[in-house]
């Protein structure tokens, strides 16, 4: 009965979520909408970084390279095949992303520690650059413009709200997904190899294979977020796969929790707060949402190094004791 309940409000909360443009008209701004729509955009990129940091230990600074690598393929194929398909565009976003992740991945996964987070780093910069000064391709240094909104057969998500609706189902679809794949045997088996990789080996686990498996879904994972982004701002540019994206995710994960399915929820939430929303209360000599970010950070990394979701099971824990 317990479950049943539980589903019960996960369904709840998600239908919610899908349909808040419409529900929430009446008091709501568009504004409110697009911060939301960039939150989840974020929160479904924050969980694909998560199954690398939070549950295979391979904590990586270059994960915008394949969000940036699907942002790039969603864009081209609309633009070079003329399409506007969705199955066509985020296929390809999906597919770019996960074979860049499997040739980067198969380069790193064997390294750890600090030499796995400087080569992923270093390979990523490769990427920026590549997509930098390609400029017949990438449109270099000034982006790919002009990005169509997708269509699935007759549904057609060029509307904001659509475009809204699209990324809510898409970022419901993704946290299931993560959820069922924590619950299978296959979930834990990367929790193993985080927390001991050679006696996993010793029971017979192909560590190497099971951390590139990691590494691709991860990847591709982020591509769809960056299809998504593509789809949502209609633009492109090499900061997308830059290193202050892979940062921006980190931080996500990081504040909210890593290792827990809430956590990069919660922590896209705190950050598109923090970028979006806290700068228009500031003055304008004061809109410095980069060191606000940085200084809540830092709070985290010295007080509470399990996230908000931390916090929150600790206040959990404390009242229950009352």
């Amino acid at each position: 009965m317990r479950q049943l309940v539980r589903w019960m409000l996960v369904a709840a909360a998600a239908g919610a979520l899908i349909t808040f443009p419409y529900w929430s008209a009446p008091w709501a701004s568009r504004f409110a909408t697009t911060v939301v729509r960039d939150a989840l955009i974020l929160a479904i990129f924050a969980l694909s970084l998560d199954l690398l940091v939070g549950r295979a230990g391979m904590p990586s600074l270059g994960h915008a390279a394949f969000f940036g690598a699907g942002a790039y393929a969603a864009g081209i194929a609309s633009q070079r095949l003329a399409t506007d398909q969705l199955p066509v565009t985020l296929g390809a976003a999906a597919l770019v992303a996960a074979l860049l992740a499997l040739v980067i991945g198969v380069l790193v996964v064997r390294s750890e520690g600090i030499f796995f987070l400087m080569l992923t780093l270093a390979l990523a910069q490769i990427v920026f650059a590549i997509a930098f000064q390609w400029t017949a391709v990438t449109g270099g240094s000034n982006g790919l413009a002009g990005i169509g909104r997708p269509m699935l057969g007759g549904l057609d998500f060029s509307a904001p709200d659509s475009i809204y609706v699209l990324v809510a189902i898409t970022f419901v679809l993704v946290a299931l997904a993560i959820w069922g794949l924590t619950q299978a045997p296959y979930g834990r088996a990367l929790i193993g190899v985080r927390e001991n990789e050679r006696r996993m080996r010793a029971l017979g686990y192909d560590t190497a294979r099971l951390r590139l498996s990691a590494f691709v879904l991860a990847g591709t994972i982020a591509g769809i977020a960056g299809a998504l982004s593509a789809y949502s701002t209609r633009f492109v540019s090499a900061q997308d796969a830059g290193l202050g994206s892979s940062v921006r995710a980190f931080v996500t994960v990081l504040v909210g929790g890593a290792g827990t399915l809430g956590g990069p929820m919660v922590g896209s939430a705190l950050v598109s707060l923090i970028e979006r929303i806290v700068p228009s209360l500031l003055p304008t000599e004061l809109r410095i949402s980069n060191a606000i970010l940085g200084l809540v950070f830092i709070g985290f990394v010295l007080f509470a190094r399990q996230g908000m979701v931390g916090l929150g099971r600790f206040a959990w824990l404390r009242l229950r004791r009352r």
